[in-house]
């Protein structure tokens, strides 16, 4: 799911994801926010879609977990998807490495299975993005 939010919301939004809970003043002061009335201005644009809601002592916390799509939370860190291709690639990169030193042929037949399998993810992820793309410009049929 896309987060349709202006930047500066966006910002307040991954800032209450990582820190857990917040009150207005330290939203305002670690992000930079000239009044707390800014901070309050994103906050309640947050708090009108769901995404975050206030606590009995006055801060502010996430009520809904949603990240773009090309970022993946994992043990409360948001990470880009990008970097399981990068670690795949890397140990990729590593055994072929290995398989060289072992045995020329091993190394042919590994290098490639991972082409093959790279290229099924990139095929799977480019089509994933064209269908994404193709919902995005359709208009809503109009009942007349």
């Amino acid at each position: 799911m896309e987060l349709e939010l202006s930047p500066p919301t966006r910002r307040v939004y991954y800032y209450l994801l990582k820190k857990k809970e917040a009150s207005l003043r330290q939203i305002q002061e670690d992000l930079g926010f000239a009044s707390t009335s800014a901070a309050r201005y994103h906050v309640k644009k947050l708090i009108e879609y769901g995404l975050v809601r206030e606590t009995f002592d006055g801060k502010y916390t996430i009520n809904r977990i949603v990240l773009d799509d090309d970022y993946i939370m994992i043990f409360n860190s948001i990470l880009p998807k990008s970097i399981f291709f990068a670690s795949f690639f890397l140990t990729s990169t590593l055994l072929i490495i290995l398989f060289m030193l072992s045995h020329p042929f091993a190394m042919e037949i590994f290098a490639s299975l991972i082409s093959f399998i790279a290229s099924g993810i990139f095929l799977i992820d480019a089509i994933k993005r064209y269908l994404k793309f193709e919902r995005t410009i359709k208009e809503p049929k109009s009942e007349e």
